[in-house]
């Protein structure tokens, strides 16, 4: 049973610790449950929840119990016997008490939706998190192919060079040419080299920035891949014809527009707040309690009759007694018989009017329109950002493209231009400067062709995912 549980746990661990490589469904995918940011986001969620709760239980009346046991020296008043006591005395009391806000100018009301939207504004948030995230996690992974192919164009230029080497060196060797001639290969090879190098630690780079987002931990970088799909930009063109349609859908669907849309909203139940601070206010409090005292002393028994002489008869010596009084023992009240007797209710409706409050509330108030106005301006912002990204998305792709195109057509001419001058060169009618310049011409024209490529396919992208569709590459 442990080994089979085992097994299930290694299916579940992320791709690459099996060797595989991650495509970019996996790799956005992954991100959503794993990257900070999107985590941070999702607690604040539960935060406006939390808040949104309270804000709705402010409108309910409160409730609390109270219970006290003590003891007292010397004289005083005992609260419940309302008699002096001078002798150590143990009392308790116990209490219920509510309180209802009954009317504060639809303050706790409008607090109650304001948390509401809230608790909506951070679940927009959040998705916008989310799509943040799969833009950075596209452009991540298109820059790990960008260098991957970079770091093919130097290793192809190496080769190339190493060939021209090994042929001259046989050359000098045989003395068919000058050491000078080999001398100017191999400086060339040591640039190439350099070059290689360089393009392989940018390749590397890339793929840590693309497992920092990923949240992986980068000692596994070595074992770390991805897929590299054919993102030729072949048969695309139609989808740049006009960026009105993403426009369109971002305004309706993106949760960015949305949330600045519900933070007017918001904004204008603050005002509504603030107004009602100048409303009177009513409420109304209840209290029911009850108590025990140890100075409470209650008679016990029939009574024991009681005279004393007050002195004589005048003129004999015949005594003359008091009238006869009963005298009791006394015990302390039982317990329960004072929680009974001490029983002590009251209610009070408390009215308060506002009058003046050294300017607080219509500070208060204004500060309130003005954050109205401010998120009403946040909110074309937006808008206006949003629809400024896309067309900006729509013109660097139709740059690219045409980039693209030129640079395309570019390679193939520099390509025929180095294999003719590689020809006359191994001939000896050209000369290294020569090579070497028709090598970089095409170095060149391959790294624009390259970078264009992927330019464009990103752009292309941003412009589907804004149109509601998903980020992917097939």
């Amino acid at each position: 049973m442990a080994f089979r549980v085992s097994i299930f746990l290694l299916l579940l661990l992320p791709a690459s610790l099996h060797g595989q490589s991650w495509t970019l469904d996996s790799c956005i995918s992954y991100a959503y449950r794993n990257n900070l940011a999107i985590k941070i986001s999702e607690q604040s969620i539960k935060l406006s929840e939390v808040n949104e709760t309270t804000a709705w239980g402010g409108m309910l009346p409160s409730l609390n119990a109270q219970a006290g046991h003590g003891y007292n020296w010397g004289q005083r008043i005992d609260p419940f016997t309302n008699q002096f006591a001078s002798s150590r005395i143990q009392s308790n009391n116990f209490g219920l008490a509510t309180n209802l806000n009954l009317f504060s100018g639809f303050q706790q009301l409008n607090t109650w939706k304001q948390a509401e939207l809230n608790t909506d504004i951070s679940r927009l948030d959040f998705d916008k998190a989310r799509n943040d995230m799969a833009l950075n996690i596209a452009s991540s992974y298109l820059n790990v192919l960008l260098n991957k192919e970079f770091a093919e164009i130097t290793q192809r230029t190496q080769s190339a060079t190493a060939t021209q080497v090994a042929r001259i060196e046989k050359l000098v060797t045989a003395g068919q040419l000058a050491q000078g001639n080999l001398n100017e290969i191999q400086a060339q090879q040591a640039t190439d080299n350099a070059n290689q190098v360089a393009a392989e630690n940018n390749y590397k780079l890339a793929k840590l920035s693309l497992m920092q987002m990923l949240q992986l931990d980068l000692r596994t970088a070595d074992s770390f891949d991805i897929v590299y799909p054919n993102v030729e930009p072949d048969g695309e063109n139609a989808l740049l014809s006009s960026p009105t349609v993403a426009v369109e859908s971002a305004m309706n669907n993106f949760p960015e527009i949305k949330s600045a849309q519900l933070k007017v909203m918001s904004a204008e139940y603050g005002k509504k707040i603030a107004s009602g601070a100048y409303a009177p206010s009513l409420t109304a409090s209840y209290s029911y309690g009850t108590g025990y005292s140890g100075a409470a002393v209650v008679p016990t028994g029939a009574g024991t009759e009681f005279s004393y002489p007050i002195g004589t008869i005048f003129g004999t010596e015949i005594p003359v007694v008091s009238i006869p009084q009963l005298v009791y023992d006394y015990q302390v009240k039982p317990f329960g018989d004072q929680l009974n007797d001490n029983i002590n209710r009251s209610l009070f409706f408390n009215l308060n009017i506002p009058i003046f409050n050294g300017f607080s509330t219509r500070a208060a108030h204004k500060r309130a329109e003005i954050n109205v106005l401010n998120t009403e301006l946040q909110f074309e912002q937006a808008k206006q950002q949003l629809e400024q990204t896309i067309y900006k998305a729509h013109a660097d792709a139709l740059a690219a493209l045409a980039t693209y195109q030129s640079s395309t057509i570019s390679v193939d001419a520099s390509q025929k231009s180095f294999e003719w001058v590689k020809t006359r060169y191994e001939q000896g009618a050209a000369n290294n400067v020569e090579y070497n310049d028709a090598l970089i011409r095409l170095q060149n024209a391959q790294a624009t062709q390259t970078r264009s490529k992927y330019e464009y396919v990103f752009k292309v992208k941003v412009l589907e995912f804004y149109e509601g569709k998903k980020i992917s590459l097939k």
